[in-house]
């Protein structure tokens, strides 16, 4: 389904400005976004500023987005930056700091701030002008009064006739104007313009939107599906929480490679981007779990928030211990959530647990860096992996499930890390506030009537390796280990057009030996289309990769070897005692 948005709006003036947000005191903010024409790949940005009543003002652009800990600097893509008064007189401004500028306003009241922003780079962190359409998100392009977050704004579009308009933000009686309560909705907030499929559904009475690009390549039977499926997922979630904390909730979709390391998906406020394989190849069941993760997001890291990004610092690095809560409990959440939702079996919820385990346990890095470590050291390769590095949204899943279960079993099955988050949820977020270490640790102090300070310092802080078989005994399992042995292709990448695209090559592997390079995208294997089970299959085995290199077509032949893995495997204990009993029943509970 379509829903044509684009029509012309009145231009804009200095002396009459739209008052769609604000009362009769405070400074007034007017945000224009003009896109006239798409070929420049330009935006033309517009800041109409009134009531200023202060001898100077401070104007700056975020360096970073949040969810996404990479240094970007976005001045560096904006070009022609002038400030003029309300009579188009060009007013000195000084730049005090990279990306913030200072202008006089002593006995000005009204000033406009205009620049025209490149947008070339389709990424989550990017903002992207094609010939149909455009995307940005706000924290690329939007100015902040400093000393006036808390000011709402206005934000007006102007678009090429005919192209189809979709913000996150809040919408008014004008299909042209949206409004944001604070500065940080606004620049949370994504927006697509031009050719894109849109299906608009409901869950709990209010309107979701499923945003597809390029337009047709997601067929309208799998988003209908995958509407279904993420309904359940949104379901399950409010059931947690209490209710749903927004007006409305849009998922973007790009089914194409992202232009930059900046791939995958990214939540905000109200909505989350994502890109995904070719419409194509790409399925529901391919892209539920990815969803799961980033609704889950909502309340986890948007809302439940570490003190150190509360509120969030833009013109530097936000360093926390606590992102293994942030993205590693979100992992865990967006499984439980699928569970809860009647997506996933009691076998898929335990191989993902189990999972969890493997993926820390099999890290030599693990016996090194903490997840809080981690957490802090995340600024120094986020999309660009340390040599000696480990993933905290995997060690956080996998204390997630750990600390459910003792908490559960400590507390008599009375209650669990839900109960955790609920906490931080209204006890924190509510009352305008982040969270540290010491809040979580007492919270479950509170729930069970014992000290979890010793888990942490081991567990959370140290690198000792928890008795799995005790915790996962609390609910009548135990952890089974074995040795099985998986191909060694000596290349990993990125599914894009359809193939992998190698952009990391083993030093001394097969691989690099029969001639594969970096840059490569291997696009068959023995004459067929690329799958998960068909690279899993080649061990010990010769294979014939057909492969795509500056365009031409060649293949390779190579013995695949094997190298040896540990499994591990949930599984139950013969006799569960009827207090494990009970603690399996909450856990699995739906």
């Amino acid at each position: 389904m379509f829903r044509s948005r684009a029509r012309l709006i009145v231009p804009l003036l200095l002396v009459l400005l739209s008052s769609a947000v604000y009362g009769q005191k405070g400074l007034k903010l007017d945000y224009t976004v003009s896109l006239s024409d798409p070929s420049t790949r330009q935006f033309h940005i517009t800041t109409d500023i009134a009531n200023i009543d202060q001898p100077e003002l401070r104007l700056s652009l975020p360096t970073w987005a949040p969810g996404w800990y990479t240094v970007e600097n976005y001045f560096k893509n904006v070009l022609r930056f002038r400030i003029t008064d309300a009579n188009g007189k060009v007013l000195p401004m000084r730049m005090v700091k990279k990306q913030t500028w200072s202008v006089n306003t002593k006995g000005i009241k009204q000033i406009r701030v205009d620049y025209d922003y490149r947008a070339t780079v389709l990424a989550l962190n990017q903002a992207k002008i094609a010939d149909d359409y455009a995307f940005f998100t706000g924290i690329e392009l939007f100015l902040e009064a400093e000393g006036h977050r808390n000011t709402p704004a206005n934000v007006h579009f102007k678009v090429p006739s005919g192209w189809n308009l979709i913000s996150a933000l809040r919408e008014t009686s004008d299909p042209m104007t949206y409004v944001a309560d604070n500065y940080d909705v606004l620049v949370d907030a994504p927006a697509e313009m031009g050719k894109f499929d849109l299906l608009k559904y409901e869950v709990e009475g209010k309107p979701h939107y499923f945003v597809a690009n390029p337009a047709g390549t997601f067929s309208h039977e799998k988003a209908v599906k995958f509407t279904e499926m993420l309904s359940k997922v949104v379901q399950a979630d409010s059931k947690m929480f209490g209710g749903l904390p927004y007006e409305k909730y849009i998922s973007f979709y790009f089914f194409t490679p992202p232009e930059s390391n900046a791939g995958g998906a990214l939540e905000h406020l109200n909505s989350f981007v994502a890109f995904a394989p070719n419409g194509d190849i790409a399925t529901p069941e391919m892209i539920i779990g990815t969803a799961a993760h980033e609704y889950f997001h909502l309340w986890n890291v948007k809302r439940i928030r570490p003190a150190e990004m509360w509120p969030y610092n833009y013109a530097i690095e936000n360093e926390t211990p606590l992102l293994w809560v942030s993205e590693g409990f979100t992992n865990y959440y967006g499984v439980v959530s699928r569970y809860r939702g009647g997506l996933s079996t009691v076998e898929s919820f335990l191989n993902s647990a189990a999972s969890a385990a493997a993926g820390v346990e099999g890290n030599e890095v693990r016996n090194y860096v903490s997840p809080a470590n981690a957490s802090v050291s995340t600024w120094a390769g986020y999309d660009t992996p340390v040599a000696f590095g480990i993933s905290y949204y995997t060690q956080g899943q996998n204390l997630g499930a750990l600390l459910d279960l003792s908490i559960r079993n400590d507390s008599d099955g009375k209650y669990s890390l839900d109960d955790v988050m609920r906490t931080l949820y209204n006890d924190f977020y509510k009352k305008g506030r982040g969270f540290t270490t010491e809040d979580m640790i007492s919270i479950v102090n509170k729930l069970t009537k014992k000290d979890y300070h010793p888990f942490y310092e081991k567990y959370v802080w140290g690198t000792d390796v928890p008795n799995y078989d005790e915790i996962f005994g609390y609910a009548g399992y135990r952890l089974n280990k074995t040795t099985q042995k998986v191909a060694d292709l000596g290349f990993s990448g990125r599914f894009r057009d359809g193939g992998i695209l190698i952009s990391r090559l083993e030093e001394g592997s097969a691989a690099q030996a029969a001639g594969f390079q970096k840059g490569d995208i291997v696009e068959k294997i023995n004459g067929k289309p690329i799958s998960f089970g068909s690279l899993q299959d080649l061990g010990g085995k010769e294979a014939e990769f057909t492969i795509k290199r500056d365009g031409s077509e060649q293949t390779i032949k190579m013995v695949v070897p094997t190298r040896d893995v540990e499994r591990y495997e949930i599984v139950s204990l013969p006799t569960p005692t009827a207090k494990q009993q009970k603690i399996r029943d909450g856990w699995l509970a739906r």
